[in-house]
Formats: C-alpha cells, structure tokens, sequence
C-alpha cells in the first residue's frame, strides 16, 4: 500500500509538488534538521509511487552510502558515491572517452597534462585497451583518478546528448546528497548539461551551505535558483539534534537567512521527555591570555561532570592533527611526516623544475640541478624588475605594474602591511595567494616559492645537515619521487571504533604494517581468536599441538606488549623473527624500504608506545578530533578549542571580531558552525592568546553570543 502523501514531512510533501510540476529541487536544512531522514521519506515515496523506474542516489563518502542502503533496501535503488556514478556513465564509451581525454590534455585551459606538459595527437591512446579509473593519475598510461573523472564527465556530457538522454532514460529520479561539497562541475552535468535531452527527468539536491568546509565544493547553488527551469528550494528549518541554546547560537552564525527552531516532534533527541519542551542545554566560552587546555577540562570535568574517558560521549575539536598531536601523544610522527625539510626542499625543487620547464639529464645530481636552477631564478627575478625575495618589493613592483586593476585587487593590496627584512609573514601569504587568484599572476607563486626553498637551505639544523648533504650527492632522477605527508600517517581517522574505515586510505605500507602489529594485538586482547588467527602469519606447526600453540602465542604477545616503550625497528624485527607477522615476504613492504629509505630510517627510531598512541587516535579511542573530521557527527558534550594552528585559511580573531579578509572569514565561520552543532547536550568553546584590555571586539561577541556564561580561565 502506498503511503499518502498527507502522511509525509510538510518539507517533503513540498517536494513532492516540485517533482509534480517537473521542476527540479533542492532541500536545504541546518545542522541536526534530519536532511537525510527527508531524503529517505523521498526515496521510499517515489519508490512506492513509480515501482518500475531506478533511482540513484549519490553520496560523498562510502559510510553515507552503507547507511542509505540500509535505510532504503530496494532493487530499484543505485546508492554510489559521486565519483563512481559518474565513472559508470562514461566508462563503456571508451572511444569518445580517448577523445575527449586527449581534448582535455591538449586544452591549456584544462588541469589534466602530461608530465611535461607536451601535447599529444590524436592516436594518442590507439593501442590502448581502454581508459582505466583508480587512485592514482598516469596520463601516459590512460589511467585517471578522482579528480580528472569529474573533469572529463562534465566534458563528455556537455558533448554529448545522446550520453544525457541515456542516464535519464536509465534514472528519471536523480538525488545528490551533501550538495555542498560537490564539484561545480557536478552541479553543470545535473543542472545544465542534462537539459540538452529532452527526456524528462528529476534531479534533487540535500545539503546545507553553511556546512561547505571542504576545499573545492561548490558551497551553494544561489545561481541555480529560481523560476522558469530554475530549481526550487526547500527549506528545512526544524532542529532535532540540539538544545536550544546551541541552535540559538548557531543562528547566529548563519549567513543565508535559515533560522531553526526545535521540532514539533515530540520524540526528537533534544526534547526533554518529561515536560515536552526542547532541552536548553548550556554555552560557555572560556578565555585566558596562555594556553591552558587541561585547567578547562578539569573545569568542565568538575563543575558540569564532563567525562572525556568516554569518547563516544564527548570530544575535543582541534583544527589541524597538528595541534592534536602532542596531545594524544604522537609528536615526532606527525613531524616528520608534515615538516620533514628535506621533502619540502625536494618539492620545491620540483616545483620550479616545472614552473620553469627546466629539462634536465636523468644522471644530473640534485647539486648541479640547484646551481642551475638558481641561475634561471636569477634570470627570472630580474626580468620581473626585482632586487630581492621580499614579498613586500614583489607586491610594490606590482602595483606600478597594474596600476588599472579592479578595486577589489587594490584593497587586498593595501591590506598587505610592510614586511621586514626577508620574512613573509604567516598573515600576508592568504592575501598573495588571493592576490594571485584575482589577478592571474602567477609570478607571486613562482617567487614565493622560490624563497621557501631558500629558507629551508638556510635553516636545515644540525641534525638535518647531513641528509641534506646526501640527498645534494644523489641522482635527482632517484630521489624525485621522495615525497611524503601526514595523509600517509593519519588519513581515515574513525571517531570510534565502531566506524567503518572509507576506502582508499592514503596511509603508507610502514604505517598500514604497525597498524597491523597493534590490530592483532588488539583482537588477542578481545578474545577474537578467529579473526586474529586470519590476520597473523604465525601458522601451527607440524606436530605441534593446540594447547603448545596457544601458549606460545600468548607468549609472544605477552613479550610483545613489554616491547612497547623500545624503537618501532625493535618491533618490527621481533614481528618478522617471531613470525607473528611477516613484512619480508610483502613486495610493497620490501619496496617501501628501497625507495622510502630516507622515511623508514626516520620513522624506525621512534618508540612504539608513540605509534600506539597514534593507532588509539586512529581508531577513534581518545577524546580528540580535527574540527573537519567530525562534520556529520554527534555527541553530548563538545569542547571547540580556538587555535587556528598556523593556518591561514582561518582565523578566529576575523570570527569573533566580525571583520577581516572575507574568505577567511567566511570559511572560519562555516567550521565553527559545524563544530558548534555537534553538540547534543552541552557545549564549551575555548579562545586562548586572548584578554579583556587588547581584544574588546572580541568580548563583545562572546557576551553576545553566550550570555553571561564567560569564565576567564586565568581565575581558575
């Protein structure tokens, strides 16, 4: 039987007036609003309504798609992240996929090239079998990656009507999830290109614009918006998720006119079940002038009986791993996965080597590749009418140089504040980067660049000197392709254990091997025997029996877990001797060593109890979380710790003072948004470097925005 309509939320009954009227849609809600209980209820309604059509439904991440298919198990429902949905509409059209592959190649316009930036004919790709999609880009080779998929999708479908009328004949009902962090590519495929079948089709979108935290999604669809072919918006106003006081505050912080308020549901999570009236919930803002984490947590542990032994109940959020860390105990890997200066002296390197088109021998060293690279550089800054590496005389020469540019371009300038001797500080690199983007020029990258490298070969300490001096002897073409960042230690963090691993981890061999040693570990410890048996390479002996087995891996164990203060190398000779594991007979593992060489001896010196640590982040075992990572989450209590780390993508001070370079404004204020909402119960923000006499403006937002609720923490 069907389900009427009448039944449905009023939200989705609105929707289902657009798809009546052939219009396509788009579902906006805040945070905790229930977009994908909505998105759900459509399914099901258009499902139950037209039984022998397909649907599709994409997602961003694989963890949103395993829950749609459990909430709407049905034949007719495609659920695929975006990249896969598109790869299987493009990928049995292997002809006009080389076409359109070697058009994109040969576009100086397009972000797909050959390594040297060649152009290629049109046979190009004659003797290939066919186009290939995976983790990694090899153009020479027809095998593209994440990126050049969405790329060469919209390029197919805007050529291509046939293409267009095919996936509409296929799936009449589109639904894209999470919006706003889709491509702007994405968006002109559903929203434009389609348009050029004329068969019908519905394409809906859920999502909400003041959760757009991630680099490269469109953030909204204002221009999609309207009459005519137009889509229609929806809004979702109610909240579920937090108490009042919180959903007040992130009022506040909305930018697109959405104001929430609390269910009308009187079983939603953040209604107190006895008196039926939504949870007030509490606000606090603490501040000192130094730093003073743990003060705050023994405040909220003591006067508002936080606990943050339980991970799954509260959390901190941080805005970099960075500034986790040390914290959750795993300093030395995370530095020298993110600030090794060797890697970075080889990236830039690399960097000018293709700015430059530097062609080079492949038995130069990297010495004499330096000394040639600094002539062209020479040559390159004074054609530019430059003296110096100053960013500040780059910036001057510019304005002599574009007197006439908008005054938008001329603001950012007169933003950038003198910058003594050599230095180009953290503040001012925001304001190059967008200089750059506004006007074109990309001489300010080239020399910026240029100047990293210098500073990392002036500063390199003692107890890097003589890696550099290695590194300078070897073969460029052997060393190149040395590079390494905290992805490969940290990427797939889960929020606890339960979580589901996202596929594709960008975690390194060495890294995914410890993580292995301290998994087995683990599933010992569980009594899961079963699947420790599956995952260790230890095997009984001939002969041997069961209960002699038993012991002798307790035994193992047992001396393995006494190993944990000794060097990771110690670990992984014991693993391998034992042969509880056994990294020798992995290939990968073996070539790691070989062409990672320069981390694996880094790596190897540090103590195991610190991977550990590392392992009880990644799993989801410790109260802390990068401020991005938790976007989809909840729990009861919520610490948000304002630290911008050294990165000027943010800055809290723009935040709370209202003012400051837009984008960044923009963008500080969309994550502190999505950590705000987190909270279910209660939530503590915590603003440190900070004091009444230098930052009034500051104050005066947090009066505004949580009361009288401001504890100095210095009083503490």
């Amino acid at each position: 039987m069907v389900t009427k309509r009448a039944d449905l939320e009023v939200e989705v009954q609105e929707i289902f007036e657009h798809i009546d009227n052939g219009n396509n849609f788009l579902l906006s809600g805040g945070a905790g609003s229930g977009k994908t209980y909505s998105l759900v209820q459509v399914i099901r309604q258009v499902i139950e309504e037209n039984p022998f059509i397909k649907v599709a439904c994409m997602t961003y991440t694989n963890a949103a798609v395993k829950e749609i298919e459990e909430r709407v198990n049905h034949k007719n429902l495609n659920v695929t992240t975006i990249h896969d949905f598109l790869w299987d509409c493009i990928s049995n059209y292997q002809k006009d996929l080389k076409k359109n592959l070697i058009e994109l190649i040969n576009d100086s316009n397009s972000k797909i090239s050959t390594i040297n930036n060649e152009k290629v004919g049109l046979d190009y790709y004659d003797k290939l079998e066919k186009i290939k999609y995976d983790n990694f880009l090899r153009v020479a080779d027809g095998i593209i990656s994440h990126d050049e998929v969405i790329i060469l999708a919209e390029r197919m479908f805007k050529n291509s009507i046939k293409l267009c009328s095919v996936v509409k004949d296929k799936f009449p009902f589109i639904f894209i999830d999470e919006y706003q962090d889709t491509q702007k590519e994405v968006i002109e495929i559903f929203l434009n290109h389609l348009k050029n079948s004329k068969k019908k089709s519905i394409v809906g979108f859920f999502g909400d614009a003041m959760q757009s935290i991630y680099e490269g999604g469109i953030g909204n669809l204002d221009e999609y918006i309207g009459q005519d072919d137009k889509l229609r918006e929806v809004q979702k106003t109610q909240n579920r998720r937090n108490p009042k006081q919180v959903y007040d505050l992130a009022n506040e912080l909305r930018t697109d006119g959405l104001v929430q308020s609390h269910s009308n549901d009187k079983n939603a999570p953040n209604m107190d079940k006895k008196s039926g009236e939504v949870k007030k919930g509490k606000v606090i803002f603490y501040y000192s002038q130094e730093e003073k984490n743990e003060v705050v947590k023994q405040n909220l542990i003591k006067a508002h009986l936080w606990n943050f032994e339980n991970n799954k109940e509260t959390k901190e959020l941080n805005l970099t791993h960075n500034l986790i860390a040390k914290k959750a105990g795993f300093p030395n890997l995370i530095e020298i996965y993110d600030k090794d200066p060797i890697v970075k002296y080889l990236q830039a390197i690399r960097k000018y080597i293709r700015i430059i088109s530097f062609v080079y021998d492949e038995n130069i060293i990297v010495e004499d590749i330096i000394t040639a690279l600094k002539s062209v550089i020479v040559s390159q800054i004074t054609s530019l009418g430059l003296k110096s590496f100053t960013a500040l005389k780059f910036i001057e020469n510019l304005k002599s140089l574009y007197p006439t540019k908008e005054s938008r371009v001329q603001s950012l300038l007169d933003q950038i504040k003198p910058i003594e001797d050599n230095t180009i500080k953290e503040e001012h690199k925001v304001l190059i980067r967008e200089f750059k983007e506004e006007t074109g020029i990309t001489e300010i990258d080239f020399v910026y660049q240029i100047k990293v490298m210098k500073e990392i070969e002036k500063g390199l300490d003692v107890k890097h000197i003589h890696l550099y001096n290695s590194i300078k002897k070897e073969k460029y073409q052997k060393v190149r392709s040395l590079f390494f960042d905290k992805d490969n230690l940290i990427d797939d963090k889960k929020q606890n254990e339960e979580d589901e691993s996202k596929k594709g981890s960008k975690r390194d061999v060495l890294i995914k091997f410890l993580y292995k040693i301290q998994f087995s570990i683990d599933l010992y410890e569980q009594n899961k025997f079963n699947e420790f048996l599956q995952i260790i390479d230890l095997k009984k002996q001939e002969g041997e029996g069961i209960i002699t087995f038993k012991k002798r891996l307790k035994k193992i164990i047992d001396d393995l877990k006494l190993k944990r203060n000794e060097r990771i190398e110690n670990i992984l000779n014991f693993v391998n001797h034992t042969g509880l594991l056994n990294s020798h007979k992995d290939d990968r593992f073996n070539k790691f060593i070989v062409e990672k060489k320069y981390l694996y001896d880094k790596v190897k010196e540090v103590s195991f109890s610190e991977f550990i640590n590392l392992y009880n982040y990644l799993e989801g075992k410790t109260p802390f979380s990068t401020q991005h990572k938790t976007k989809g989450d909840e729990f009861d209590n919520v610490l948000v710790v304002l630290d911008n780390g050294k990165w000027n993508d943010y800055n809290f001070k723009y935040l709370f003072e209202k003012s400051g370079n837009q984008s960044v404004l923009e963008r500080t204020q969309k994550i502190f948004y999505v950590c705000c909402t987190r909270a279910k119960e209660d939530l503590a923000v915590y603003y440190y470097g900070i004091n009444k006499t230098e930052n009034g403006l500051i104050f005066e937002t947090a009066k505004e925005w949580f009361g009288d609720n401001l504890i100095d923490v210095d009083k503490l």
